[in-house]
């Protein structure tokens, strides 16, 4: 592959510097000897060689800001049409406390709720004080709240957990006595158990959704699903169809393949190692 010219630049900017500290040595010399004229002249010329050294030292930083703003602008204006308004960084502390945060607010203002998830935990476990709080207000002003789990026994569920270091075969995340408990106590919220197709979180509202994706890359022995979370508002695109409306469609096809409470509880029954409360429905 025949070289770019960056190598013959560099070397000229290199060299253009020490003629010019080489100036700058003689311009003492001349104004200590009071020749004023070489003087002038020879800093006219070393501000003349200084103007273009910066020039074309500033000329690659200037082209990687441009094609980054132009990368920038393009990610923009196409998550944007999709209805992807905020990105969190969720391997950063500061990220994933303000999607708490945002999410909490959206739970407030909501009057329907759906959430598919591998366990649930941050928003229906009590004693992970996360989200359960702002959910525990809107099921007591009877919001209804559609939820979808990943079955505990089935074989997607025991691949991650085999994946996990020090994992119980039966996952301690999910806490299915309190779990009962809550829907024995709340009304509007329904528990299903799905046993395939379980890739993502998605959390909705009818204002916004937030998805965040499962994977199975291991880091230090275990899954490590902190990446990005979208928070996504309903659109409606020129081509294709709105982020909102596809992953809402998710939760959708979870929602019809699974199975209730009951239903699950009777069919595990034999393999679930402790017993579980009765679930009455009102």
């Amino acid at each position: 592959m025949a070289h770019s010219d960056r190598l013959n630049v560099h070397w000229s900017l290199v060299i253009s510097e020490i003629i010019l500290f080489v100036f700058a040595l003689i311009s003492v010399y001349l104004s200590k000897t009071e020749k004023w004229s070489w003087f002038i002249f020879l800093s006219a010329l070393s501000t003349i060689i200084f103007i273009i050294v910066k020039i074309f030292d500033a000329v690659p930083a200037a082209r990687k800001l441009i094609i980054r703003e132009d990368n920038a602008s393009r990610m923009s204006i196409f998550a944007e049409s999709s209805g992807v308004v905020d990105y969190f960084n969720m391997q950063s502390s500061s990220g994933q406390k303000r999607r708490n945060d945002i999410t909490q607010q959206e739970i407030a203002n909501a009057q329907n709720m759906w959430l598919c998830a591998i366990s649930g935990a941050s928003y229906l476990d009590p004693h992970i004080y996360r989200h359960w709080p702002a959910i525990e207000q809107r099921l007591k002003c009877q919001v209804n709240f559609r939820v979808v789990l990943l079955d505990p026994l089935s074989a997607e569920k025991q691949f991650r957990n085999k994946l996990n270091a020090n994992v119980d075969p039966i996952d301690s995340k999910i806490n299915l006595p309190s779990l009962i408990d809550l829907m024995n106590a709340y009304s509007t919220l329904e528990v299903r158990f799905a046993q395939f197709g379980m890739n993502s979180t998605v959390f909705a509202t009818e204002h916004c959704l937030f998805f965040d994706p499962y994977h199975v890359g291991v880091i230090n022995k275990r899954i490590d699903n902190r990446s990005f979370s979208l928070k996504i508002s309903p659109t409606s695109p020129r081509e294709g169809v709105g982020y909102y409306l596809l992953f809402k469609s998710h939760f959708d096809t979870l929602w019809r393949s699974s199975i209730g409470m009951v239903e699950w509880i009777e069919k595990s029954k034999d393999e679930w190692p402790t017993k579980l409360p009765n679930l009455i429905r009102h």
